[in-house]
């Protein structure tokens, strides 16, 4: 635990992603963000249409020191204050994650600190519990204790989770996608219709434009009595569509924000539909959503509106920039 008078008895801890595309570092005192630095490599893959494994390592080895020493230097907190240090060890893209995992065993042996390999899932859960740095003041934990259970909704580019949170470090998976997540479901069809990379916010932005009810796309997995989720089949039926469509003449843009709308629709219809299913099943007082299409805001209205049928209110990280 850090000494020094002004983290009181907070834990100071280093955390490093590179779990992807994005080199992150932050500064964590207790349960609050000090700073949170990130190196975008966005415009480096757009050429490619997603991520490329060698571009991505090489722009993490080029990014991860220069982006640690601005976490450190923004913060304003130095390497011997720090009582660990974090580093998200999977699930991710292998070559990125190395890069990451390598250079935190290198500061954490240099600077004699210890070493916390993180669950990237688990990260997306518990960012609902973190807060800001207060400004005018030490570091002080307000959190409200969390009333277990709870069940944490993830949706990312890569996963679509319904985990029951039994206590922090206790977790039940009860449902998941068979195929591609939401996220990596959005992407594809935004670039079915042109949207380029990455497409899955610019449907949601069109989708704004669009009317959900133009088109009707399948409401797959109702036929079983479990929490899992596919999105492959919309995918499919998305693709057929378009394709039906274009043979008579190109899309309009009205017809992209209306196709948009309608498969957006569809894809957070299944989460919210097989929600409804869980929650009547298994009672939880608390709902968190976690990931990147958690920043996704037509998302959270949806949930919200089936969660209002239970009496419960959804938690999210306090900044878009957490999911």
């Amino acid at each position: 635990m850090a000494s020094h008078k002004r983290f009181a008895d907070q834990s100071v801890i280093l955390a490093i992603d590179t779990s992807c595309d994005e080199t992150s570092a932050a500064v964590v005192v207790g349960n609050q963000v000090w700073s949170n630095v990130v190196a975008s490599q966005i415009q480096l893959h757009k050429q490619y249409g997603g991520v490329f494994p060698t571009v991505a390592k090489q722009a993490h080895l080029e990014n991860i020191t220069p982006t640690v020493n601005a976490a450190l230097q923004k913060a304003g907190v130095r390497p011997d204050e720090l009582d660990g240090i974090a580093v998200t060890q999977g699930p991710g893209l292998a070559p990125a994650l190395e890069v990451g995992i390598d250079y935190a065993k290198q500061i954490a042996a240099t600077w004699q600190k210890p070493l916390f390999p993180v669950n990237h899932i688990e990260g997306h859960i518990l960012s609902v519990l973190v807060e800001p740095k207060p400004k005018g003041r030490s570091a002080k934990d307000k959190t409200e204790q969390p009333q277990f259970p709870v069940l944490s909704i993830i949706i990312s580019g890569k996963h679509s989770d319904f985990i029951l949170v039994k206590g922090i470090g206790q977790y039940e998976r009860l449902g998941f996608t068979l195929d591609d997540a939401a996220g990596e479901a959005l992407d594809k069809f935004g670039r079915m219709v042109g949207l380029g990379y990455p497409a899955g916010p610019l449907v949601e932005e069109f989708g704004r434009r669009g009317d959900k009810h133009a088109y009707t796309f399948p409401l797959p997995m109702t036929d079983r009595k479990d929490y899992m989720l596919s999105f492959s089949g919309l995918k499919t039926a998305a693709r057929r569509m378009i394709t039906e469509m274009e043979s008579v003449s190109p899309l309009t843009a009205t017809q992209v924000d209306d196709l948009c709308a309608s498969y957006q629709y569809a894809v957070f219809r299944l989460i919210t539909y097989k929600l409804h299913k869980l929650l009547k099943e298994m009672p939880v007082n608390e709902v968190w959503l976690g990931g990147g299409v958690a920043a996704n805001i037509t998302l959270r209205e949806t949930l919200r509106e089936t969660l209002a049928d239970f009496g419960l209110s959804l938690k999210l990280p306090y900044t878009r920039k957490l999911c």
